[in-house]
């Protein structure tokens, strides 16, 4: 079957998505619906940071509409420098709700042990099991000897042309093949679009350390391409959708919209809308 836009969003029932009525309960599907009904077993979900301009209560309140259960934690909603008390609260918050926080970051790291232990633990802290992080090459044997004393996994971000650091997955990748399997990282495909790789091949390379994906759509491959609702973009998302269920991916994907900061519910119910359609659509 060749999936189309219009055929995934005849699927995902998106017709009314341009009306001004009502977008989030046109768009989400009911809360608390199992994951793998919504998402075809994936474990989609929503980065906190695509409500940055909104406080903590807000914020997950607006994931719970969106109809999803998981979220990844950005300190601009706790910070790091939280007391464990502060995070038991906020995840029995999110879990009234029916949310699970699956991972935290992004978390600015520095080569130092006792701040990677401060992030480690307030990932923990949260029930967490994944740390987006981002880092410096000459931090990795550090970051290799600390996250032993964790079960947790750190997913360090690529960030695109403009990164001096690790703009690509994949240079990710070769840069942890010889750490601890806890370390692999997180695919922004955004970014990973900007350096004009292919994403499916770069999951199918890096798939076994692929920990955490950052999920979005932009209006074309140049370094300053903007945000867009995902499906109405370039990125080749139906194609990355069949290759991360046909792979049997099992860790987080969630949607990181950084447009329309003060207005972005729409736009995030219209890109969950077509990755469910997209995903309901496959056999």
């Amino acid at each position: 079957m060749v999936l189309t836009r219009r055929s995934v969003l005849k699927a995902a029932g998106l017709g009314a998505a341009c009306t001004a009525i009502g977008p989030l309960e046109l768009l989400s599907a009911a809360p608390g619906a199992p994951e793998d009904k919504q998402f075809h077993g994936l474990r989609a979900g929503v980065a906190s940071y695509s409500l940055r301009a909104f406080p903590l209560t807000d914020t997950l309140q607006n994931i719970h509409r969106l109809g999803v259960r998981f979220l990844s934690l950005k300190e601009v909603h706790l910070p790091l420098s939280s007391t464990p008390e502060q995070r038991r609260q906020v995840r029995q918050q999110a879990e009234d709700l029916g949310l699970s926080i699956t991972s935290c970051g992004v978390i600015y790291l520095k080569n130092d042990e006792a701040q990677m232990h401060e992030a480690f633990d307030y990932v923990r802290d949260l029930g967490a099991s994944v740390a987006v992080v981002g880092v410096s090459r000459d931090m990795l044997p550090t970051l290799d000897k600390v996250i032993r004393s964790y079960e947790l996994k750190v997913a360090i971000h690529n960030h695109g042309p403009k990164d001096k650091l690790f703009p690509s997955p994949l240079t990710v990748y070769d840069a942890v093949k010889g750490l601890d399997r806890r370390i692999g990282l997180c695919m922004d495909i955004g970014h990973t679009f900007r350096m004009h790789e292919d994403l499916v091949e770069d999951v199918k390379k890096a798939r076994d350390r692929l920990y955490s994906m950052h999920f979005k759509d932009l209006d074309s491959d140049h370094v300053d391409a903007k945000d867009v609702p995902v499906g109405t973009g370039v990125l080749p998302i139906i194609p990355l959708l069949r290759e991360l269920v046909r792979s049997g991916y099992s860790e987080e994907l969630q949607l990181e919209y950084e447009a329309e900061s003060k207005d972005p519910l729409p736009g995030m119910a219209e890109s969950l809308g077509f990755m469910r359609g997209a995903l309901q659509s496959m056999p």
